[in-house]
Formats: C-alpha cells, sequence, structure tokens
C-alpha cells in the first residue's frame, strides 16, 4: 500500500497518509490558488485503496483556515472517504479545531450533518 505526502505551503495543508496507522492527515490552512489541482491526488488516492483497502481508515482533519473553493473539495475528500465503506473499510472521522474558532468547528459539525457520520470532534486551546 502506498503512503501520500504533501508538503505544507502558504496556502495548502500539509496532507499525509501513513499506511501503517490507516491514517489520513490533512494539517494547516487550505487557500490554494488552484483548488483542484491541490485535491485533485489527494481524491485519486482515497479512489486508489478501494482495489486494496484497508481494514480502518481514519481521516484526520486540522485546518485552521479554508476558503469557500476548499471547502467544496473537502467535502469530496470526506464523500470518497465514506465510499471506502463499501468495500469493508471502518472509517472514522476526526475533526479538529482550536476551542476559540467557532467556524472550523460548525465546519466540522455541518459536514457530519451532510455527510450523515459521526465526526469525532476534538477542540485544542490555540
Amino acid at each position: 500500500m502506498m503512503d501520500l505526502k504533501i508538503e505544507a505551503t502558504e496556502k495548502t495543508p500539509k496532507v499525509e497518509y501513513n499506511s501503517g496507522k490507516a491514517e489520513l492527515v490533512m494539517e494547516g490552512i487550505c487557500i490554494p490558488e488552484q483548488t483542484h489541482d491541490f485535491f485533485k491526488p489527494i481524491l485519486n488516492f482515497i479512489n486508489s485503496l478501494e482495489t486494496t483497502p484497508p481494514k480502518e481508515f481514519i481521516l484526520n482533519v486540522n485546518l485552521h483556515f479554508f476558503n469557500t473553493g476548499s471547502a467544496r473539495y473537502i467535502l469530496e475528500v470526506m464523500k470518497n472517504v465514506r465510499k471506502l465503506k463499501d468495500v469493508g473499510v471502518s472509517v472514522k472521522y476526526k475533526w479538529f479545531y482550536n476551542e476559540e474558532d467557532e467556524d472550523i468547528e460548525e465546519a466540522g459539525r455541518s459536514y457530519s450533518f451532510i455527510l450523515n457520520e459521526p465526526f469525532e470532534m476534538i477542540p485544542f486551546k490555540g
């Protein structure tokens, strides 16, 4: 199974998949200039897991800020993760947010509602 690693920049988050932990981490700021180009390899990677699926998959999202264009693609990432359940993968979503950032907290709750999937909401002190 392959790993995925995208280094963080001033406008894009770190994205890293560790096959040993079966965990995809998205962390940082997400305001890419070419949103589709940034998210395409992430979506392709998740889709590729359907051929040799892991037993479980954990999506850890710790985004400090993201723009509207990214919001749509973040949802697409989550939908692709949810599709892994169709091939027998146990899926978990973890949404990290600064306890003082109501917008990011609400975004996580909204994604959970839209997907009809439980999210582990994890506050931290900023």
